[in-house]
């Protein structure tokens, strides 16, 4: 689950730029983005891709020694491809400024808005109403 949908579809944008000269290289960004999308296992931590692949179901872990078939046969590949797109978007997730955490809320806050609810012999009276 990709959590900034803006930075990652710009994070995808900026690698077609930059491989609008290179055919494969786009197609290879173009599939990689879809796997992260469409995939129903993947993972990405220090700097490491594990992922189930949607097309033969097997899972790869790619780093900088990955190898499959495109790879064996010297073609851009769409783990590789992948894996770049998700240290992007996590480095410009790094580079975001934390959200602002909301001030506690203050004990006369709690007493204001707390539900009164006291025992009368065997019913129960919330907010003064019976129950």
């Amino acid at each position: 689950m990709i959590l900034n949908s803006s930075i990652w579809q710009e994070v995808i944008a900026a690698a077609k730029t930059a491989t609008a000269s290179t055919p494969e290289w786009l197609r290879a960004v173009e599939r990689g983005a879809k796997e992260i999308e469409c995939a129903r296992y993947w993972s990405f931590a220090d700097g490491v891709l594990s992922i189930r692949s949607t097309t033969s179901g097997e899972l790869y872990r790619v780093d900088d020694r990955h190898t499959c078939e495109a790879t064996r046969h010297g073609k851009p590949c769409k783990h590789r491809a992948s894996r770049r797109l998700m240290q992007r978007y996590a480095e410009r997730l790094a580079q975001m400024p934390a959200p602002a955490a909301a001030p506690a809320p203050k004990p006369s806050d709690w007493r204001e808005k707390a539900i009164l609810i006291k025992r009368d012999g065997n019913a129960l009276i919330v907010d003064g109403w019976a129950v």
